[in-house]
């Protein structure tokens, strides 16, 4: 009996615990598997949070639209500069100066320097920022301004010869549920519309499946195909999107 027991423990010390080089190589070889099929899911809900976030940005500006129309009899901030890149940044009535003391949050410019603004202080939000001017998805370009976001460039607009001079009131616009308000813009453009012309100030499809994240005048934002809406083409009117209000004459010569 002592014989074998000391046998046993002389083949147990012999016997190898570790893993071999062909087993280790296996196992190498299916993690290498495994994450190959996981990155591109996680890449996936990556974009899909972004997207989200970038909807939970739009909405907040849609709120503060709101928020503002009902303070001002019903009329609607200002687009900004219209087809041109955007340098003119110190009218209080251009949305990124109206709206952002509804959100608590500094004008982006101000005609008088004493003002802390964004571009006073030298805090202008660009990707990869996190904040409500930036889409996640948004990339950053040369330029000293920059808007992820862009105002529907066809409302309020401030051409002297539209609606008297006036901005739109939010009573006069038609439908707020297929009005757009704002969508994913370029960078250098605070107001977007679809236009003939590749890039410019077309809105950027950014998203899944390339569409563009649309926040319409009622606060609902929806992912739109570029295409539909005439990105690249030339603006495309739907029964469910519409950029032009009723009776405009506004026309960007796109």
């Amino acid at each position: 009996m002592q014989g074998s027991s000391s046998w046993d423990l002389s083949r147990d010390k012999d016997c190898s615990t570790g893993f071999t080089l062909v087993e280790l190589l296996a196992v190498i070889g299916i993690v290498a598997i495994v994450i190959g099929l996981l990155l591109p899911a996680l890449s996936s809900a990556r974009r899909s949070a972004g997207g989200i976030t970038c909807e939970s940005n739009f909405r907040q500006w849609a709120l503060a639209t709101m928020m503002y129309a009902n303070e001002n009899n019903g009329f609607l901030p200002r687009r900004g500069q219209g087809v041109g890149a955007t340098y003119q940044v110190t009218r209080p009535t251009d949305w990124f100066n109206a709206l952002p003391p509804l959100m608590k949050m500094p004008e982006y410019g101000d005609a008088d320097p004493t003002v802390k603004t964004l571009v006073s202080s030298g805090t202008i939000p660009r990707p990869p920022d996190m904040s409500v001017w930036i889409c996640p998805q948004a990339v950053d370009m040369p330029g000293t301004y920059y808007w992820s976001f862009g105002m529907n460039m066809a409302l309020s607009v401030w051409e002297a010869n539209q609606n008297n001079g006036q901005p739109n009131k939010i009573t006069g616009v038609g439908s707020t549920s297929v009005m757009v308000l704002f969508a994913d813009a370029p960078g250098n453009y605070c107001s977007i519309y679809p236009s003939k012309t590749a890039g410019g100030y077309n809105p950027v499809p950014r998203h899944n499946n390339n569409t563009v994240n649309i926040c319409f005048l009622d606060g609902h934002v929806d992912a739109i195909p570029g295409s539909y809406i005439g990105c690249g083409t030339g603006v495309i009117e739907h029964a469910d999107v519409r950029w032009l209000p009723p009776g405009s004459t506004w026309n960007s010569a796109q």
